[in-house]
């Protein structure tokens, strides 16, 4: 979590639960309200006094910075950071790793509020470009590894590339997860991979598993 604001960091399991419960309860009032989160409609919520909810997050910037954290650390985890080496080339493996981020979101209920009401406070909204700008980084260096291993052409600029995919990636989420009924995930994949293959300079048809 950022240390933008001064919060008082859990030493114990009773700590770590209770700013646990608190961070689940804010989810719940940040879903249930379309993004307007203040600490003292989460305190009543959990039925506590305001002053706790101050002393584990320090502010309302705080506590949306920290949900904002937990939803891109679970992205990291479950999508970004898997290891699909195994699952043959760049093309193909990237384009597994796509499929799992669209179904994280479609799953995510609070990827729509992330992405839109809750980045609009000027301190978290730094806090998400940190956050973005670590996406990037993410996608460039499996660019760079596609590109050592001549899966992809050497021209392409990886941080721009990168930039391109999470780019394109935030905002068809921001209007698929808008929408009622949504897309199905599938349509969303393919529209998807065609802006990823265009960014790093491959054919856009689906690729096929490695024998």
């Amino acid at each position: 979590m950022s240390t933008v604001w001064p919060a008082t960091t859990p030493t114990t399991a009773k700590g770590h639960a209770t700013r646990q419960r608190l961070l689940d309860i804010a989810r719940r009032v940040a879903l249930a309200t379309g993004g307007h989160i203040e600490l003292a409609a989460v305190a009543a919520a959990a039925g506590v006094v305001p002053s706790l909810v101050h002393r584990y997050f320090g502010s309302k910037s705080g506590l949306v910075a920290a949900l904002m954290n937990d939803f891109y650390d679970r992205f990291h985890r479950e999508v970004l950071d898997v290891d699909l080496d195994s699952e043959g080339d760049w093309a193909h493996h990237e384009r597994l790793r796509l499929e799992r981020g669209v179904r994280f979101h479609y799953a995510e209920p609070l990827a729509a509020v992330i992405y839109g009401p809750l980045a609009r406070d000027p301190d978290v909204a730094r806090e998400d470009l940190a956050r973005n700008l670590a996406v990037v980084e993410r996608a460039a260096r499996s660019i760079r590894k596609g590109q050592r291993r001549g899966e992809l052409p050497v021209g392409v600029d990886p941080r721009l590339a990168g930039a391109a995919m999470f780019g394109a990636m935030r905002l068809v989420m921001v209007d698929a997860l808008g929408r009622s009924p949504r897309p199905a995930p599938e349509r969303v994949i393919e529209v998807l991979w065609r802006q990823v293959a265009a960014a790093v300079g491959l054919p856009v048809d689906k690729p096929r598993r490695a024998r």
